[in-house]
């Protein structure tokens, strides 16, 4: 699927997809045959049938075909330049807080005492435990923790974001508020899974080359040469 000589000119092999997506959509659009080709770009990308990045190479080009459906401007009735590919945040944990090994089983239990809706309970070893369907994230058992064995796992988006625009929704997906967003673009850079994307306006830079170059007189094939 891919060369490893163009690999190593990025960061990540994310930015090597996104690259790749780009430049099967600029090519078909200079070419005229963009939107007979949309469904063979993922394929094209992504031959074969053994999968490289995830379960499957099904879902590889599953999410591909949303990749160029943002390279193509993505959902025009979302004005904000960020979009999700919900079919592509499935793998991280979804977070919160979480005890660590470091709980040495104390008898103050300042955590229990903490805890306003019972979600601390402990084992048979007298070492806490938290009950996910009581807890509602406030934290407070952290704050009073002597060992600082209680810890918020948040996911790399929800991390990246200063703004707190970014929240999990009851799928445990992210979703972003656009309310909250300043599409600093820090999430599509940290999600380790590329489930945050933001659009491409590149068809639209396409044609008006093409139109520009057909004034001027000037030919121009560089766009067929691309990978």
């Amino acid at each position: 699927m891919t060369d490893g000589r163009d690999i190593k000119k990025f960061d990540t092999k994310l930015q090597y997809l996104k690259y790749r997506t780009l430049c099967e959509v600029a090519r078909h659009t200079w070419k005229d045959d963009l939107y007979e080709n949309l469904l063979a770009i993922p394929k094209t990308i992504v031959p074969g049938k053994e999968p490289t990045m995830r379960c499957c190479v099904y879902k590889e080009r599953a999410i591909l075909e949303e990749r160029v459906k943002l390279a193509l401007g993505g959902d025009k009735a979302n004005p904000n330049v960020i979009e999700m590919i919900d079919i592509a945040c499935d793998d991280c944990p979804a977070g919160g807080y979480e005890i660590t090994s470091a709980c040495r089983g104390c008898l103050a239990h300042r955590c229990e005492r903490s805890c306003r809706r019972g979600a601390i309970t402990f084992d048979h070893k007298q070492k806490a435990r938290i009950e996910k369907s009581k807890c509602v994230e406030c934290g407070l058992c952290a704050k009073v923790c002597p060992y600082s064995a209680i810890i918020n796992i948040k996911r790399p988006c929800e991390n990246s974001c200063k703004v707190n625009a970014i929240s999990l929704n009851n799928a445990k997906s992210a979703q972003i508020d656009n309310q909250k967003c300043i599409a600093c673009g820090a999430c599509v850079y940290q999600c380790p899974f590329g489930a945050i994307g933001d659009k491409s306006f590149i068809v639209n830079v396409v044609d008006m080359l093409k139109k520009a170059a057909a004034t001027s007189g000037i030919r121009c094939t560089r766009w067929s040469r691309l990978p």
